[in-house]
């Protein structure tokens, strides 16, 4: 496949090869050169730092957030290993549905949007329990 090109898979899912040189979901295209280097490097660094400290800090029996941020951290590492290698990040699914069509997006995008929902989700659960008498 030659970049841009698209391929159906599964109907609504499609194989699209494109190298992006900017953040998730190409969100620091439009961006100053300085600003679009921060999101690339001081952004993900904090953010494997912080996700780290969180582990130190979990409990025992907090498996769903352990399950969670295992999944942020493993799709942060996977597209900063691919942009250290590579110097932008292979995505190759995209989306489309009628005439909408989602950004091309990869499996560690996935992975980090799946964790994020996963710790939203428990936290609206947790909150919940809370409020029981």
């Amino acid at each position: 496949m030659v970049e841009g090109e698209t391929r159906n898979w599964l109907g609504w899912i499609h194989l699209t090869y494109y190298r992006n040189p900017g953040a998730a979901f190409n969100l620091t295209r439009n961006l100053p050169q300085s600003i679009h280097n921060l999101f690339l490097i001081a952004i993900p660094v904090f953010a494997l730092f912080l996700i780290i400290l969180i582990f130190i800090k979990l409990q025992d029996n907090q498996m769903l957030t352990s399950l969670a941020l295992t999944s942020i951290l493993g799709g942060a590492l996977g597209n900063m290993i691919d942009r250290f290698e590579a110097g932008s990040v292979l995505d190759i699914f995209q989306m489309k549905v009628s005439e909408w069509q989602s950004a091309p997006f990869n499996l560690a995008d996935v992975s980090i949007l799946a964790g994020v929902a996963i710790v939203f989700i428990s936290t609206l659960i947790h909150e919940r329990w809370e409020e029981k008498p």
